[in-house]
């Protein structure tokens, strides 16, 4: 009997490599980007399909990221109750349904409700999948395999839109059918392993005020907190400004087709996916506060390009530019949330910092489209630019002087 469930609930066995898990880790978290990725290219043509208005079109990025905010930490909480297998195969599906359910909407809020729901399966599989990442490595190795998931996921982003501008030119809704990829992602993520819990896990309030215990004993807290406010900052250059604005500018400031639009797009996870390689030997060399001086002062100097772009290719160079800095920021990031507070509470202080994500992604894009409809896209990326700036220059002095 117990021999029958096993091959029921693991049909294809058991990964016991690190780089298989790792691998799956890479897979999870890379579909979940696609939520975002996919729709990006086809905003300005959801928007005259719908006819509704560029600064409402933000909202088809926001709703699979409300979820986010709602859930995240609950989540992570479940992840740490219950076992990651469980909740990661559980957000794949949900995630995979109602994304292919895109291609059947045919109104504005017919698409906002199935994007809501599939941003429910965002939630999870976004974040387990660096808890995940957590779990199998420590320290320095941490690092580099946050360097390689950021390398992956980014790859899967930066192709998203491409191939969702080319299926787009058949027909925009033909976009969402690029969800189907998460079936087999889910027969695949069976072979990880049956996990449980270490030791009991208390209720959600008295988990998560234990996890906050933890950080201020070890003296974390400030630095996650900290961590939590760039995070909010740098999400919301790539998804509000990167991905919204970006192909509303191109499409009215160059006219750029929406085929041209995702390779535009994709020049900023190329530029993640080059410094992501190289993070290890990058922090090796110039330490971590250096480090993210630099990452923030490059998303800084990327916004200012694509702002005073002569061209939609100039645009493509100034996104580069950003994603380098975002490139370096990420995996350091990824790394110090999933040890901020032992791994008895991994699962909550990830999810928590997936929130603070999510929040950028819903804020972000109604934000970046609005203020580009009324001021113009070059506006929205200075506006950007000066934020990270000020980000760049002040977060080491405000540190010191918090953890006096």
């Amino acid at each position: 009997m117990i021999a029958r469930s096993w091959a029921w609930t693991h049909p294809l066995g058991t990964a016991t490599s690190p780089n298989e898990r790792l691998a799956i880790a890479i897979g999870v978290g890379a579909l979940g980007t696609l939520g975002f990725a996919v729709t990006s290219p086809i905003l300005p043509d959801l928007a005259t399909e719908f006819g509704v208005s560029r600064g409402s079109i933000g909202l088809v990025q926001a709703s699979v990221s409300i979820p986010g905010v709602l859930f995240s930490a609950l989540i992570g909480y479940m992840a740490d109750r219950l076992g990651r297998r469980r909740v990661v195969l559980t957000a794949l599906l949900v995630f995979s349904v109602f994304g292919c359910a895109g291609f059947f909407a045919r109104s504005f809020w017919g698409l906002i409700a199935v994007r809501f729901l599939q941003g429910i399966g965002t939630s999870g599989i976004l974040g387990i999948g660096i808890v995940l990442i957590g779990d199998a490595f420590q320290g320095e190795a941490r690092t580099r395999a946050m360097g390689i998931n950021i390398t992956g996921v980014t790859l899967v982003a930066m192709m998203g839109p491409i191939i969702s501008s080319q299926l787009a030119t058949g027909g925009i809704f033909r976009s969402f059918l690029i969800f189907v990829i998460g079936f087999p992602l889910a027969l695949w993520a069976t072979r990880m392993p049956t996990d449980k819990p270490a030791g009991n896990i208390e209720q959600p309030h008295r988990h998560i005020a234990a996890a906050h215990r933890t950080m201020r004993k070890d003296g974390t807290l400030v630095d996650y907190v900290g961590l939590l406010v760039a995070t909010l900052s740098g999400v919301f250059v790539l998804h509000g400004l990167g991905l919204t604005v970006t192909p509303l500018f191109l499409e009215e400031e160059f006219g750029t087709p929406v085929g041209q639009r995702g390779l535009i797009l994709a020049s900023f996870q190329v530029g993640t996916i080059l410094v992501a390689l190289r993070i290890g030997p990058l922090l090796a060399r110039f330490g971590r506060q250096r480090a993210l001086t630099f990452a923030f002062w490059m998303m800084a100097i990327g916004a200012a390009l694509a702002g005073v772009a002569p061209s939609a290719w100039t645009v493509a160079g100034g996104l580069a530019v950003a994603g380098l800095g975002f490139g370096l920021f990420i995996p350091q990031a990824q790394s110090y949330a999933a040890s901020a507070a032992g791994n008895v509470y991994r699962g909550v202080t990830v999810l928590v910092w997936v929130t603070i994500v999510r929040t950028a992604q819903v804020v972000g894009p109604p934000t970046g489209s609005n203020i580009a409809d009324r001021l113009g896209g070059r506006a929205a990326f200075l506006i950007a630019a000066v934020g990270m700036a000020v980000l760049a220059a002040s977060w080491r002095p405000v540190r010191s002087i918090l953890k006096r």
